[in-house]
């Protein structure tokens, strides 16, 4: 086992598309599985409005944001975490571009989820956030 370079972490959440939402919620933690996206200096994600997640941000925005790998055997392996403060994206255009970073990452086209972007940024209690890649480590077997 061994830290990841930058490069390899930066590579990792470029190629992946899932991840681990994880806020607190009083007192304790609560995570969530999220499809997101980046455009490298951000991962886009978001949570069912007015959620449980969404209250956790509310009241504390600071999250880890994981991502991993593993073979079935677990002899290959990688996890990179990201921690920071989670920013609620209220505007459309805001919300219009997080949506069509997860949309290029997931292998779509670009405007595939573009009528999300209107009905999220409708509605108050939206949980679409950007959580920057300031913070960020990693490991990989071998």
């Amino acid at each position: 086992m061994r830290d990841m370079t930058e490069k390899e972490m930066r590579n990792f959440i470029e190629e992946w598309t899932w991840g681990t939402l994880i806020g607190v919620e009083g007192d304790k933690p609560y995570a969530v599985e999220v499809s997101y996206g980046s455009d490298g200096e951000f991962i886009y994600c978001g949570s069912m409005p007015g959620g449980r997640m969404a209250r956790c941000i509310i009241a504390n925005p600071k999250v880890v944001f994981k991502i991993c790998d593993s073979d079935r055997s677990y002899n290959r392996w990688r996890a990179v975490i990201i921690e920071g403060k989670a920013e609620r994206l209220m505007k459309y255009d805001d919300i219009l571009y997080s949506v069509r970073c997860i949309a290029k990452q997931r292998g779509f086209p670009e405007n595939a989820f573009d009528n999300i972007a209107k009905r999220v940024a409708d509605d108050p209690e939206s949980n679409s956030i950007r959580l920057p890649i300031k913070i960020i480590g990693g490991r990989i077997s071998g």
